[in-house]
């Protein structure tokens, strides 16, 4: 895990745990900026866009089974999404950021 700053996508993924944004050649830019990967989501992030919602907890179709299924294949990267969605419900993208930043050994 990498610490990370920027803001949490949709889906709920904490970029630092990511294995596209750690790996070291071209990694991925999170979901900070407009050209990453996740302003293009049509999974997720366009879907929210469409409902005027920010996170997939906030949908009343949460979750759905799109969700579920690419939540499934992030369990083996050490995240699971609909859990990260009931931290953000919770305790916000600041105390999110918060608690999986304090997961990164230096």
């Amino acid at each position: 895990m990498k610490f990370y700053k920027g803001r949490i996508p949709a889906c709920g993924v904490f970029c630092g745990g990511c294995p596209m944004y750690m790996r070291e050649e071209r990694p991925c830019q999170g979901a900070d900026l407009n050209r990453s990967r996740c302003e293009k989501c049509k999974t997720f992030h366009l879907c929210c866009l469409e409902k005027g919602i920010t996170h997939c907890f906030q949908c009343t179709d949460f979750p759905c089974a799109k969700f579920k299924g690419f939540a499934k294949r992030w369990l083996k990267y050490g995240q699971n999404f609909v859990e990260n969605q009931e931290l953000l419900k919770g305790m916000g993208e600041v105390g999110f950021l918060k608690y999986y930043n304090g997961k990164v050994i230096d």
